[in-house]
């Protein structure tokens, strides 16, 4: 058979794969309207609209993709590229839905503690009492939201890289695996979708990342499973030393369950009782076991040495979705075990995680002043940033935790744009360097104002997203923390001169006529092209629409937060 001849046939075989691609994605948008409903009438738009439906499109793409010969993958990947960007639009819409209440009415803003929309529930492993359990909240929906808006913005903006037939599958299959961990309301079901983030960022890092790449990426997966297996040890022991039970989500053969809300209720009932469910000194146990793991996905201070060279050496997709969405993965995992089960153990090191977080902002902030590498300042700003998280979480406060949940919302959106302009400076002046392309205000104006524009949301300019965070979390640090509420109103100081500094150096000096970098060897420095300019002027607005409107996630954030800290932190309102 000749060469063209099976490429005729591949052709072919493409167009079937796609149609069934297409067939796949509309039974995913109208499979409320064709599916069983469970017990209690509800339609499950979660499973497989967010859940499976990203999972399956992208295990199908890099099958399909794993046929072709390396010399003729360049054909795939305008079809595969294409095609992951129409399925990843699938879960924005069905989440956009959600909160426009377009498929099903929900009050956001009054869910009540440890109770969910679009509650699902499917017997898994029945004996050991695991199930697939979803669900949504104040706490999950954002992010949820947030992981559904970057998938398609990150391929948007990472159009023309490289191997796109297998690249940008990937980054829908991060999708999926992030969205389960969002939703996942049974803790074997968490750590699966846990564990499966790391094989899709493992694989971006390894095949597309930078001159250390394979470092980078055994690092990045060395720390994080480390910590991942810490965490596990906590859930087990969780299981085994929960009170038995039986009924819906326990195990015939165990008589526990991995059932999250089981847990949440038993803890809670507890606490309402002026019990320390579990004992305090198995609390303090497991409360350090879980926060190890989160407090190394965030990462904070002295677990975050993997996160710089991970940032330097990914791809620009891959940097995008692990500050964005992945990152905020360990500060979710807070709000949702340790903090909502152990709140005895959580006021017991209530000063550690403040020192943690405070030594994570300082330092980060510091760290940056030193850098010279652009990509590794920005990814050192962000250990600066989760510190915030942390100040939120010490705080005890209401507020405070609404803080540290727009802190991880709004990042999620600033920090994709901040790898985007880092991401399109290499592309084109193919250096990091700060200050190896000056003078770039003359030479490409659309990246110049990307990168004031990116930069001073991260210092937290008033009327940006980043700034309602910052302020929060200064007015629930003074009633817990009084006059050290200076420490991290310095770092704001420290933020603001690397930020600038970086952009002198980028952005204006050079002369008249700039300077641009060597390693252009004399061409004319190029502007970003049209897809990445979308792609940075939709993030851009979404900043600024946050900022001027917070409420839009701020409400069911502050919804959720009263509730936890009236059902769980305060016991009949007199406080742990």
């Amino acid at each position: 058979m000749s060469d063209t001849a099976a490429v005729r046939i591949n052709e072919k075989e493409f167009i079937l794969v796609g149609v069934f691609l297409i067939f796949t994605a509309i039974l995913a948008a109208y499979f409320p309207n064709i599916a069983t409903t469970n017990a209690s009438g509800e339609i499950d738009y979660i499973s497989i609209p967010l859940v499976g439906f990203p999972i399956m499109a992208s295990i199908i793409l890099l099958a399909f993709a794993s046929q072709e010969k390396a010399s003729r993958m360049h054909k795939l990947n305008a079809s595969v590229r294409l095609a992951t960007l129409a399925f990843s639009f699938i879960p924005f819409a069905v989440a956009t839905a959600l909160f426009f209440d377009w498929l099903v009415v929900i009050d956001w803003n009054n869910i009540g503690y440890n109770s969910y929309a679009i509650r699902q529930q499917y017997t898994w492993i029945n004996s050991i009492g695991v199930s697939w359990h979803v669900g949504l909240d104040g706490l999950s929906f954002p992010m949820v939201w947030l992981t559904t808006f970057l998938i398609p913005v990150t391929i948007l903006m990472t159009w023309d890289e490289k191997s796109g037939a297998t690249y940008h599958p990937l980054l829908l299959l991060m999708g999926g695996a992030l969205i389960g961990v969002f939703v996942a309301l049974d803790l074997f079901m968490f750590y699966v979708f846990w564990e499966l983030t790391l094989i899709p960022m493992f694989f971006l890092i390894l095949n597309w990342g930078g001159k250390e790449r394979r470092y980078a990426a055994q690092k990045f997966f060395i720390y994080t499973f480390t910590a991942s297996v810490i965490m596990l040890l906590g859930l087990i022991t969780l299981y085994f030393l929960q009170p038995a039970g039986s009924g819906e989500g326990y195990g015939d053969l165990t008589g526990r369950t991995f059932d999250l809300t089981l847990m949440l209720e038993s803890a809670r009932s507890a606490n309402a009782r002026g019990e320390e469910w579990m004992g305090m000194d198995m609390q303090k146990a497991l409360f350090l076991m879980l926060m190890l793991g989160f407090l190394v996905k965030l990462p904070a201070v002295p677990f975050h040495t993997w996160l710089p060279d991970a940032h330097v050496q990914a791809p620009t997709g891959g940097s995008m979705l692990l500050a964005g969405v992945m990152l905020k993965m360990g500060a979710y995992g807070m709000m949702r075990l340790p903090v909502a089960m152990f709140p005895d153990a959580l006021l017991f090191y209530q000063d550690l995680v403040m020192f943690i977080g405070l030594v994570s902002l300082v330092w980060g902030a510091v760290v940056c002043l030193g850098q010279t590498n652009l990509k590794r300042m920005v990814a050192y700003s962000s250990v600066s940033h989760m510190g915030v998280i942390l100040l939120g979480i010490a705080s005890m406060q209401p507020i405070g935790y609404a803080a540290a949940l727009f802190m991880m919302f709004a990042h999620g959106l600033i920090s994709p744009m901040l790898f985007a302009v880092c991401g399109a400076f290499k592309h084109h002046y193919h250096s990091m360097e700060i200050g190896s392309m000056r003078g770039m205000a003359k030479w490409s104006p659309f990246l110049a104002v990307y990168m004031m524009f990116s930069w001073m949301a991260s210092l937290g300019l008033p009327l940006l997203a980043g700034f309602v965070a910052e302020i929060m979390v200064l007015i629930a640090y003074w009633p817990t923390y009084g006059w050290w509420i200076l420490l991290p109103a310095f770092v704001l100081a420290i933020t603001a001169a690397y930020y600038l500094w970086s952009m002198q150096r980028t952005i204006f000096e050079g002369g008249d006529e700039g300077q641009p970098p060597a390693s252009l060897n004399g061409e004319k420095p190029p502007d970003i092209s049209l897809h990445e300019n979308i792609g940075m002027f939709i993030l851009a607005i979404l900043i600024v629409l946050f900022g001027v409107m917070p409420f839009i996630a701020l409400d069911m954030m502050n919804a959720w937060s009263v509730n936890i800290f009236e059902m769980v932190i305060s016991r009949n309102g007199g406080g742990v």
